[in-house]
């Protein structure tokens, strides 16, 4: 669904990411880790279409949904209205609120600024989902929630991977990665630092976030 060959992008002489290859297959996570400022939403942004890589080829096969980090909502507007809005800017017929994930019907008609964060946070992701995304890329989805929401969405990932979605997912939270992924691609200073698949690394959450810890200061 995704397949990204040697990408390299420069921002002015600045060169932000160097050579980044990965190949996302339907039914599959793909982590992207690494610290701050290390060309992870410079990615995302390639992956979704909002930038074009300097060099390298972006395959993205089908429709993408997207999660920023951030609440990408109209907080003067009903849930309801903001769902519609999706729903009409990519050309699709408006869902029952009831069959989409968290079931939103008991809020329908609330404003989105009245709305915890959390709250927040779950119309983001079902407006994302409104048009049936074959890829979805979540951009740390769980910074800022309780353990409640992370547990929810955590296991709606692992659903819409058994429906044969595409998931690319930007964490840091390791309890989080290691329910989910099936890949991880860890880069630093837009470099890869390894790519490597959940049977080639077999590590509890722990002994993960320690291989990657250990794999950044190598």
């Amino acid at each position: 669904m995704i397949k990204l060959d040697n990408i390299s992008f420069r921002y002015g002489k600045a060169l932000i990411l160097n050579d980044i290859s990965l190949n996302a297959e339907s039914g599959k996570c793909i982590v992207i880790a690494g610290p701050n400022g290390s060309g992870k939403s410079t990615l995302l942004s390639i992956i979704a279409g909002a930038r074009k890589a300097s060099s390298g080829k972006v395959e993205v096969c089908d429709k993408i949904g997207y999660v920023p980090q951030g609440i990408a909502l109209f907080e003067d507007l009903s849930v309801k209205e903001n769902v519609k809005f999706f729903a009409a800017v990519s050309k699709t017929k408006i869902p029952d609120l009831s069959k989409l994930p968290f079931n939103l019907t008991p809020i329908a008609n609330k404003k989105v600024s009245k709305l915890s964060t959390g709250m927040k946070k779950r119309v983001s992701i079902v407006c994302a989902l409104v048009s049936d995304p074959s890829v979805i890329i979540f951009d740390e989805p769980c910074a800022a929630i309780d353990i409640i929401y992370r547990d929810e969405l955590l296991e709606m990932i692992n659903k819409l991977k058994k429906n044969g979605k595409t998931i690319i997912y930007v964490g840091h939270d390791f309890n989080e990665i290691s329910r989910i992924y099936d890949t991880i691609l860890l880069i630093k200073n837009g470099n890869t630092v390894f790519y490597k698949t959940k049977d080639e690394l077999s590590l509890s959450s722990d002994e993960l976030e320690e291989y990657v810890r250990k794999a950044l200061i190598s």
